[in-house]
């Protein structure tokens, strides 16, 4: 039997995709050990009864000098053997704890989406760019390729290691009940869903292209669960179709009944930077086919024509006709729902993803040793 690992986890707080990995390395017999930031508000979850949590550590900033201190500490407590990171500005202190502090542990970052890299928070570049990093956890083949692109490209000579290791999705299996056929008739209305806040990757304005103008069938509804900016409000208010036709719903707590209400999930990236989207797994777990583009992590957890659709990448007419084909198609959408739930499980297990992360803990522990 392999040696226990002592695993310390930094982050600002924690999901239930990443509170279950951490329990299934425990139950390996592996030490988890996490620190969290105080509580930010009255809603905050406390995961303390499911994990150890040993500590929390307000952040100030990126480079938070008494923070890192704080998170030298705790490495030398538990005599961490590897510091994992689930969020940017945990990974940036965990880097300036060892920069000032001195101390070997391999650190590991982790990535479900392009998000700041590509856009939003510069700060981002150099952090998961950074060549002092030892490793970043990517959610899909996608993230992990546009962050060996961009870090080539800034350091031609980047000796960070952007490993694929895909969530363990099986667990949404038993987080309700097992998925049924919907026996939708061919002339009973569609329900059409997207789960998305309104970014450009997320392309809504072209599923709205694709449906008002490429969707010959009438007898659907398409909702839109999640945040939507003014841009796509207008465009279903001025539309006839659309606006009968579409519902913004903005937050919702009870998507489940959204996914449980539904026929077909279309999820329509736009850039190859996406990764595999949490809301599109669990539509997959509650047995509804999936439309989504040929590029970004989609195309990693689903397999055309047997667990969904796949479209040109923005062309809302080849959305449209994939939209169209399924909505024709019945028993076709049922036959790809129940076999999307049975991936969950047979590709994207929470074992596989718990000894992705060992195996990548035991590599750079190795190379450690040997500097």
């Amino acid at each position: 039997m392999s040696q226990a690992l002592s695993i310390v986890v930094f982050t600002r707080d924690l999901d239930r995709y990443s509170v279950n990995m951490l329990q299934e390395l425990q139950r390996m017999g592996h030490g988890v050990h996490v620190v969290v930031e105080p509580p930010s508000g009255v809603h905050s979850r406390d995961w303390s009864q499911d994990v150890a949590i040993v500590d929390r550590v307000k952040l100030k900033g990126r480079f938070d000098k008494a923070a890192a201190s704080r998170y030298a500490d705790i490495v030398d407590r538990y005599k961490a053997d590897v510091c994992l990171c689930y969020t940017s500005r945990a990974l940036s202190v965990a880097l300036t704890a060892r920069r000032h502090h001195k101390f070997k542990t391999p650190i590991v970052g982790t990535r479900g989406a392009i998000g700041g890299v590509s856009a939003f928070y510069l700060q981002d570049w150099f952090t998961y760019l950074s060549p002092a990093l030892d490793a970043v956890s990517c959610m899909s083949q996608a993230i992990a390729d546009k962050l060996t692109h961009e870090a080539r490209r800034f350091y031609p000579k980047h000796p960070g290691l952007f490993e694929v290791i895909y969530p363990g999705y099986g667990q949404l299996m038993d987080t309700h009940e097992a998925p049924t056929p919907r026996g939708r008739a061919v002339d009973q209305p569609v329900r059409l869903l997207c789960v998305a806040n309104d970014r450009p990757i997320k392309g809504l304005v072209v599923l709205l292209d694709a449906l008002e103008s490429h969707t010959p069938s009438l007898n659907w509804q398409l909702d839109i669960v999640g945040q939507c900016g003014d841009q796509i409000r207008q465009k279903i208010a001025r539309s006839s179709k659309l606006s009968q036709q579409v519902v913004a719903h903005g937050f919702r707590t009870d998507v489940p009944d959204f996914f449980r209400a539904a026929h077909i999930y279309i999820q329509p990236t736009l850039w190859p930077g996406e990764g595999i989207g949490n809301s599109m797994a669990e539509a997959m777990s509650f047995g509804l086919p999936v439309i989504t583009s040929n590029v970004g992590g989609g195309i990693e957890l689903t397999v055309h024509d047997q667990t969904g659709v796949h479209f040109e990448v923005g062309n809302a007419a080849s959305l449209g006709a994939a939209v169209e084909r399924l909505i024709h198609a019945p028993e076709l959408c049922d036959r790809m729902g129940l076999s999307a739930a049975a991936s969950l499980n047979t590709r994207f297990g929470l074992t596989h993803e718990a000894n992705a992360f060992l195996t990548l803990f035991r590599r750079l522990i190795a190379k450690t040793l040997l500097n």
